[in-house]
């Protein structure tokens, strides 16, 4: 099975000769035939270093083998259309995903409970089976995405649960709800592990963590665009016969079709084929020239060979239990099921206790907005961090901490309309720590070694995420409001668990990393193990 986004993604075992492709770009580009490397052009050799420098990397094209030659400064140029043109629809069709989960704060805020009559746990019951759904399909799904190409797949995928977001406003009951809830989920199942894989085949891995941020960046101010939204439906409640939470499940259900529709007519099915929309069906003049795709697809490969061993990709039983039976995979899945969840149910009550502060729903909606935004720029912020040092477990320490803080302020500070603006503040500065998910993701992948393995994990670390939904919303009960002493108790022993085991985690791959360079030093045939090689050279097994 594979992804028909690595189509073009072939690189050559070994090379006799150059075919007259090759030779014809290295004689435009006017350098001396090489293998893979770094060489100067044959015309002279300026001191502007870097830039004047070509890389070299055989692909495969239309079944034949070309040596593709280019220049840093080419690679920053196709780089910047990617993230310009393909990146944005990717995070676009993220965010209202996030939205059509987290508008339901919103909607709690408005009647909807006393028009569907329902209770508070019948609500958060709907919710958790939301989280069910998308964790019973998530493997599938991606198998799906890999026969048929997630060109195809991911937009219709968007379309789909885009029409059941809209049928959600025909709830009556709590039946209806919960089953619209499990069928949103089971919609969605799957999206999430299939962009990451793709974005992951399109970029290198030193570019794949503010790639991921940037992926992510959407959904972490989902909360504050849903909120903005839930704020404007519920203005125009009784236009059109309509209550206010049946506005908001209509704008979004519209909003992720449109999105759904524009992803099929843009994304393309390879590098090679940003020329034609509708999946492939239409031609027209694209996005990258193939001398653009050319360098866009070599400079993958150069960077990670596995990235262009085949065509296809076969997913076997072997490579599901070597993820799952590796001990470097449970540590993130322990840090994904406590650390967002210890702030989890907050994306579902966080407008409802601020609207027990004394707030009109509509003026609660508007104060959940501002700590989601913050949270997504110090997030991008600390991935910059990560991009240029390259230290994970540190800087999701930092977030880890910063969350803790604000929960143990949260636990501490009375629900109280006298008390009201000292506790909004304590809450938009533990909403507003910033955002980790994309960069623990990041490091997983990174320190998976084979294509396979990403895959596998993507979509092992992504249902334990959506499986913590199904309890992260449970613990703010309604017989614990309005203090919620033993939900703010449950989320503070959520984040000692996620701290404790970023410190372990990390203690652990360094301590690997020692032992690692050790046996190379005995051993040099085991440095091809290596992961990660840092500016001075120096080789790691694993990104810690």
């Amino acid at each position: 099975m594979a992804s028909q986004v690595t189509e073009s993604l072939a690189v050559a075992a070994t090379v006799a000769a150059p075919t007259k492709t090759a030779a014809h770009l290295i004689t435009h580009s006017g350098v001396d035939v090489k293998e893979e490397g770094l060489t100067t052009p044959s015309d002279g050799e300026s001191r502007h270093s870097r830039e004047g420098l070509y890389y070299h990397q055989h692909i495969e094209r239309n079944g034949q083998q070309v040596l593709v030659s280019w220049t840093k400064e080419e690679e920053r140029r196709v780089v910047r259309k990617a993230d310009y043109l393909f990146l944005p629809i990717f995070a676009l069709m993220f965010t209202w995903m996030a939205i059509d989960r987290t508008n339901v704060s919103g909607v709690l805020t408005s009647t909807f409970l006393k028009d569907t009559h329902m209770t508070r746990d019948q609500a958060n019951t709907g919710v958790s089976l939301l989280w069910f759904g998308i964790v019973l399909l998530e493997i599938p799904s991606n198998i799906i995405l890999h026969r048929v190409g997630p060109h195809y797949w991911i937009p219709l995928q968007v379309v789909f649960w885009g029409i059941l977001e809209i049928l959600q406003m025909f709830v009556r009951n709590a039946g209806g709800w919960y089953a619209a809830r499990l069928f949103l989920g089971l919609a969605e199942s799957g999206f999430i592990p299939g962009s990451l894989y793709v974005l992951s085949r399109w970029y290198t891995q030193h570019e794949l963590a503010s790639r991921t941020t940037l992926f992510f960046f959407g959904p972490s101010v989902s909360a504050a665009f849903g909120s903005l939204i839930s704020a404007g439906a519920l203005r125009i409640e009784g236009r059109g016969g309509l209550y206010g939470w049946q506005w908001i499940f209509l704008i979004c259900g519209v909003s992720t079709i449109a999105t759904g529709l524009l992803a099929f007519t843009l994304v393309p099915k390879s590098p090679h084929d940003t020329g034609r929309l509708f999946g492939g069906l239409v031609p027209w003049s694209g996005w990258l020239t193939e001398r653009e795709a050319d360098v866009f697809v070599a400079r993958i490969i150069r960077a990670d060979p596995k990235k262009g061993q085949a065509s296809t990709m076969k997913i076997g039983l072997k490579d599901v239990t070597d993820v799952l039976f590796d001990w470097t995979t449970w540590p993130y899945l322990i840090i994904c099921l406590s650390g967002l969840q210890s702030v989890g149910g907050l994306a579902t009550w966080g407008a409802t206790i601020i609207q027990s502060l004394g707030f009109t729903s509509i003026r609660a909606n508007l104060l959940n907005a501002p700590a989601p935004i913050l949270a997504s720029l110090f997030g991008l912020a600390l991935s910059l961090f990560v991009d240029r040092y390259k230290r994970f477990g540190y800087a999701i320490m930092f977030a880890a901490v910063w969350t803790l803080v604000g929960l143990i302020a949260l636990y501490n500070l009375p629900i109280t309309t006298k008390a009201s603006w000292s506790f909004y503040a304590a809450y938009v500065v533990t909403v507003a720590a910033p955002s980790w998910q994309p960069l623990n993701v990041t490091w997983l992948s990174l320190n998976s070694k084979t294509p396979q393995k990403r895959a596998i994990a993507y979509a092992v670390y992504i249902g334990c995420s959506n499986l913590g939904g199904t309890y992260g919303n449970q613990v703010f009960r309604g017989n614990d409001a309005p203090l919620y002493r033993r939900a703010w108790a449950a989320c503070l022993s959520l984040g000692a668990v996620w701290l404790a085991t970023l410190i372990i985690q990390t203690s652990l791959f360094k301590w690997s990393n020692r032992r690692f360079a050790k046996k190379v030093h005995d051993d040099p045939s085991l440095d091809a193990e290596a992961l990660y090689t840092d500016r001075r050279g120096r080789k790691y097994r694993y990104y810690w």
